[in-house]
C-alpha cells in the first residue's frame, strides 16, 4: 500500500480554509487581490487528502511579506510549481500557493474545482482513481503526476 492516505471528504476543510484564509489576508495586506479554497478538500463529497490548499492571487511575488507569512508559521517552500510560491503550514496541514496575478494555472486550478463541484459523475471518477493512485504511490509528487492526465481531460472539455 502506498505512503498517500486518501480520507471520506469533511465539511470541516471549508471552515478551517475560512480561517486560515482570514489570517492570510490580513499578512498580505493590500498585495492580496483574492484567495481561494481549490483541490480536492474544495470540492463537496470528494475524498482527499486531508490538507487544504489555499491559492493567494498577488500583485507581485517579488513583494510577498514574508516576515509576516513565517509569524503566521508558514514555512517557505520557494518556488515549487512553475511561476508560482509554496508555503506550508504544520498544524493543520495548510498547503499556500501563492501566484502573482494574470498566472494561467490560476484559472486552471479554479476551473478544474468548479467542474468536479457541478459534474457528478466526473467527481466521482476522480475519487475512484484518488483512491487507486493513494494504493500504488508512495509520494506526493508521483502521486500527482499520475492524476495529471485525468486533470487535462477534464480541462480540456470545461474549456469546451
Amino acid at each position: 500500500m502506498g505512503d498517500i492516505v486518501i480520507t471520506d471528504y469533511n465539511p470541516e476543510w471549508a471552515q478551517l480554509y475560512e480561517a486560515e484564509a482570514e489570517r492570510i489576508r490580513l499578512a498580505l495586506g493590500e498585495l492580496c487581490l483574492s484567495i481561494h479554497h481549490f483541490g480536492s478538500t474544495a470540492v463537496p463529497g470528494l475524498p482527499a487528502k486531508p490538507k487544504i490548499d489555499i491559492l493567494a492571487v498577488v500583485l507581485s511575488l517579488s513583494s510577498l511579506p514574508i516576515p509576516l507569512l513565517l509569524v503566521e508559521s508558514y514555512e517557505n517552500r520557494g518556488e515549487v510549481i512553475p511561476s508560482g510560491r509554496y508555503f506550508s503550514k504544520k498544524q493543520p496541514t495548510i498547503h499556500l500557493h501563492i501566484f502573482e496575478e494574470g498566472n494561467p494555472l490560476i484559472q486552471r486550478n479554479l476551473l478544474f474545482r468548479d467542474w468536479l463541484r457541478t459534474h457528478e459523475s466526473d467527481r466521482n471518477a476522480y475519487a475512484i482513481l484518488k483512491r487507486e493512485l493513494a494504493c500504488i504511490h508512495t509520494d506526493g509528487m508521483s502521486y500527482c503526476k499520475a492524476k495529471s492526465d485525468f486533470i487535462e481531460k477534464i480541462l480540456a472539455q470545461a474549456l469546451g
